[in-house]
């Protein structure tokens, strides 16, 4: 007797949904704000999946890790251009060998980044033409990073000043008066749009040298406190126009003028 085979059926194995370990850190405190104001987490949801329907695949896998690094290095830059143990007596940067027994680019980047690898920093500055060489020694190019020079850069450098924005906002929202964090922002309702270039051109040439003096102060005090804990701390200034015009062709900014009336019109047609 030929022995019976059982029959086998395939079962689907379900498939633990694909989660980005990063891009969930950037869409949680955004959501809960929102949700907060008033938006039901179901309409979030409808919307999002709507807007990343327009979207294209990127090229590039997103890479979470990148972020707090990216900054991190330019505070290599600041501590070197502000520590005394780094600087000379007219308070410019020492030339640093790569290592050594005494004070060394090495040794700078792990009184820094003590979790970083140092070549790895050192790989990094050089690429972003942080520091140049010096003979034998190292020096920093300038006061501060140009990550312009690599788009993955940029969009990790915004992506980190976007998170802390929206965890300040968060938080001030249900803290204490006295536990809220600055919070500040001057809007123009009707900023001619002739006067745009005169006005970026003088916060490009102010705010740079205020970061600089807050970026000294946080390092001196950084140095100056032996304390066990630590935290990240981050101030920033940015411009915002709505309608965006600064950058953007002209027949792009009508279009995004005539917008909100077309959308008016639709409306009073229903």
């Amino acid at each position: 007797m030929r022995a019976r085979r059982k029959s086998v059926r395939s079962r689907k194995v379900a498939r633990a949904p694909v989660t980005l370990p990063g891009a969930r850190e950037y869409l949680e405190p955004l959501a809960r704000i929102l949700v907060a104001a008033g938006c039901a987490p179901k309409d979030l949801k409808r919307e999002f999946d709507l807007i990343c329907r327009k979207l294209k695949k990127p090229t590039r896998a997103f890479e979470p890790l990148t972020s707090s690094y990216v900054d991190d290095l330019s505070h290599v830059i600041a501590r070197w251009h502000a520590d005394g143990q780094y600087i000379d007596e007219d308070g410019h940067p020492v030339p640093l060998p790569l290592k050594g027994p005494g004070h060394s680019l090495t040794d700078l980047i792990l009184r820094v980044l003590p979790d970083q690898d140092p070549a790895q920093a050192i790989k990094s500055l050089i690429e972003l033409q942080g520091i140049r060489r010096k003979g034998t020694r190292y020096l920093p190019t300038g006061k501060y990073l140009a990550l312009n020079r690599r788009p993955l850069a940029v969009w990790v450098h915004g992506l980190t000043a976007v998170l802390g924005f929206l965890r300040t906002v968060e938080h001030n929202v249900t803290a204490r008066p006295g536990k809220r964090l600055l919070e500040r922002v001057a809007i123009n309702p009707r900023f001619p749009v002739s006067a745009l270039p005169a006005l970026h051109r003088s916060l490009k040439g102010e705010v740079p040298e205020m970061l600089w003096n807050l970026d000294v102060k946080m390092g001196r005090g950084a140095v100056r406190e032996q304390s066990k804990r630590f935290t990240r701390v981050g101030i920033g200034f940015y411009v915002f126009e709505d309608p965006q015009v600064t950058g953007v062709a002209r027949n792009r900014h009508r279009n995004a003028q005539a917008a909100p009336r077309r959308e008016l019109r639709r409306r009073r047609r229903r």
